[in-house]
């Protein structure tokens, strides 16, 4: 069913059709990677749903392909398809919060894809707990040039699991306001966004529009509800992510910016210190990324502007005590940004190029190698990914941590050190932990691998 915009709005009887949870999926030019998506939608365990298409325009297509499962008999009862004329992710998303007939609201981005059961196990939970939200974990993943998936989860609560499961007020829950960032992997009862007016900023793009939601989403709502399973598959190697993009400090301010100086906004967070410290969390994150995206120009135009209002607020926010000065040890890195930004960018770009000539230099060692990864820290995620997307034959993983050992990651076994030299005498030992690494390269040499088959990540 093809429609524009507000041709959908004026058709009392597609309005007016009730079902559990409307999905809502906005579009431009993701061809590649839209038949997975409607397909996962479409597939949903949950009978009563309607998946709202809005695409922006697409023109490499997208939209034929979208039109061809609308006027399919199988899923047309199923599909509203709405051509847009803006370009706005949030423009698109608060269209279709407007026409959904569901009692439940969910986003599907249209690079991603999520489990069959996904939408029926988030209504129960909610329905059951009269919930203005459930959410659950999800997992990220990438796909190297072989088609192969590799998956990390993502759990809100991981050392806090009882968390999970039980009702809670979120609207005074600093630990929510600065982790829980993702308007995807939940479902929202649509009388609870009407109510509080909850939508999403129509700037232009995908220019991170759902922090301001999420943001409100947090402060209004008084029941909410997380699960400890996993249903949405979140890409993070599209090269056109709105997460890659150059613009990131600017859309972070972007979204802040009209969440503290919009009077009808700013006086839904009544705490206050929640907002302000997931922007102090937004902010160290985008800065160093739209950095290393100008070449680390302190100048330029997508960065000194919009640092200047950030540690303008910052700064005020911590004389007004909104923000407690142990927000600089929460962010150690804030300090440097705030107080000697010339410093912070140096250092940075000494660290990068560092690193880069690093992975060349490990990229050079293990070409043609089968290898194995000892270390599963932060670093070690880092380097498993690296060499999952040149196509590197990781067999296995490794680690010191018992509790570990047998369980996997990544879609790999982990190893305890001894039974993995034992099963792989001959692979390439990637120790990827910076703090034990001197100690791990001597435990795999007393283990009897040759020191020509160890490789230090520094």
């Amino acid at each position: 069913m093809e429609n524009s915009v507000t041709e959908l709005m004026k058709d009392e009887k597609i309005v007016k059709r009730k079902n559990k949870v409307s999905i809502i999926m906005p579009s431009l030019n993701v061809v590649e990677y839209i038949d997975e998506c409607i397909l996962s939608a479409l597939n949903q365990t949950l009978i009563e749903k309607e998946i709202i298409c809005i695409d922006a325009g697409s023109t490499d297509g997208t939209w034929e392909r979208l039109k061809v499962y609308a006027n399919d008999d199988k899923y047309k009862d199923q599909i509203k398809l709405l051509h847009c004329d803006v370009r706005s992710y949030g423009y698109q998303v608060n269209i279709g919060i407007s026409i959904a007939s569901g009692d439940y609201i969910a986003i599907l981005e249209t690079d991603d894809y999520v489990e069959k059961d996904m939408y029926e196990y988030l209504y129960k939970i909610a329905v059951k707990n009269n919930a203005d939200f459930a959410k659950a974990n999800y997992d990220t993943f990438l796909t190297n040039s072989r088609n192969k998936k590799i998956f990390e989860r993502v759990m809100l609560f991981e050392n806090e699991e009882e968390r999970y499961g039980k009702i809670f007020n979120p609207h005074n829950d600093l630990y929510l306001y600065i982790n829980d960032h993702s308007i995807w992997k939940g479902i929202y009862k649509k009388e609870f966004l009407l109510k509080y007016n909850i939508t999403l900023n129509e700037s232009s793009g995908a220019a991170f529009q759902d922090i301001g939601f999420v943001q409100q989403v947090l402060a209004c709502a008084r029941r909410g509800i997380y699960c400890d399973k996993s249903f949405y598959r979140y890409r993070t190697d599209r090269g056109q992510a709105s997460v890659k993009s150059v613009f990131g400090l600017k859309y972070s301010y972007e979204e802040f910016r009209r969440l503290l100086d919009t009077d009808e906004l700013k006086k839904k967070f009544v705490y206050i210190k929640g907002l302000y410290t997931y922007m102090v969390k937004s902010f160290c994150i985008e800065i160093k990324k739209t950095l290393r995206s100008v070449g680390y120009n302190m100048d330029s135009e997508y960065i000194k502007p919009y640092y200047k209002w950030f540690k303008k607020q910052i700064l005020d926010a911590i004389e007004k005590n909104i923000l407690d000065l142990d927000i600089y040890q929460q962010y150690s890195q804030l300090v440097n940004i705030i107080n000697d930004f010339g410093k912070y960018n140096l250092e940075l770009e000494s660290k990068d190029t560092i690193e880069k000539e690093n992975m060349v230099k490990l990229l050079n060692l293990v070409k043609n190698r089968e290898v194995i990864v000892f270390g599963l820290g932060a670093y070690g995620k880092l380097i498993i990914q690296y060499l999952f997307s040149q196509d590197i034959n990781v067999r296995a993983l490794c680690d010191n941590n018992k509790a570990l050992w047998k369980t996997s990651k990544y879609g790999l076994v982990i190893y305890q050190p001894g039974k993995c030299v034992e099963e792989f005498p001959e692979c390439m030992y990637i120790i990827s932990s910076k703090r034990n690494g001197q100690d791990i390269f001597k435990q795999l040499i007393g283990l009897g691998i040759e020191a020509e088959n160890i490789y230090t990540c520094i």
